[in-house]
């Protein structure tokens, strides 16, 4: 409660990243959770492969010993532990977003009757309120970064790790790619959240515009054939696909 409490209180500006993290805090319990089950899910994915790759060899050489049959037993065994650690991960990720549902939905309540009428100067308080269908999107997206991204960053180190007992220069192969992967993401980052920025802001004027063409509909009908929804419906159109645009070059270089 003291920590839900802080989160509707403070009134510090915070940038993208650091209220996604915040928003994240409050379950930091289960997001630890989740990356153990994600980081034992990964090791048993990269050994399943040298499994399956002893027991061609000892098939193709023709030596059906009883090493074959305890192969097969422990790829069998590693393929259902993969399985279960995936459905935990599943589990706790539809716990998260529940969760970020709920508390969304509350804090709005809670932050609504409470604004600064003048911070809201040449605002539409409805239009703003359409925001919280963010939450949506941040559901959607919140296993994705939480699983797959995860997931595949583990992987990704665990088989440099693996192939750094091949050959030392593997390591430093894979040492200079995550560096150039990083430097992208630093580069590209900050224009990235900035262009998704515009890009929502633009959806959701195309969505408040919409709406005040539903509002007004008895207006329209009575004035007869006016081109002005689709006038400024095709305004404000352009201008989120060329904010669509710029951010898909963002996607691009990352």
């Amino acid at each position: 409660m003291a920590e839900n409490s802080k989160l509707l209180t403070e009134n510090t500006p915070l940038t993208p990243l650091k209220r996604f993290f915040r928003l994240l805090s409050v379950d930091r319990k289960d997001i630890t959770y989740l990356y153990i089950y994600s980081i034992f899910n990964g090791m048993i994915n990269l050994s399943l492969p040298l499994g399956v790759q002893a027991i061609i060899g000892i098939i193709a050489g023709g030596q059906m010993i009883t090493s074959w049959v305890v192969l097969v037993a422990i790829v069998t065994i590693g393929v259902v532990l993969s399985g279960g650690l995936q459905i935990m991960q599943m589990v706790i990720s539809e716990t998260l977003q529940q969760r970020i549902f709920t508390r969304a939905s509350f804090e709005f309540a809670y932050r609504i009757p409470r604004l600064k009428l003048e911070a809201l100067n040449k605002q539409y308080v409805p239009e703003l309120i359409n925001r919280f269908f963010d939450t949506l999107s941040l559901q959607k997206g919140l296993t994705k970064i939480l699983m797959d991204f995860s997931a595949s960053v583990l992987q990704i180190l665990f088989g440099l790790l693996l192939i750094s007992f091949y050959h030392p220069l593997f390591l430093l192969f894979g040492t200079l790619v995550v560096g150039v992967i990083l430097i992208i993401f630093y580069i590209t980052g900050p224009q990235g959240v900035a262009t998704s920025l515009k890009e929502s802001k633009y959806k959701y004027e195309v969505a408040h515009w919409l709406e005040e063409i539903a509002r007004t509909m008895n207006t329209f009908k009575l004035h007869g054939n006016s081109s002005l929804p689709l006038t400024k419906t095709d305004d404000i159109t352009n201008n989120y696909l060329a904010a669509r645009k710029k951010h898909f070059s963002i996607l691009l270089w990352q």
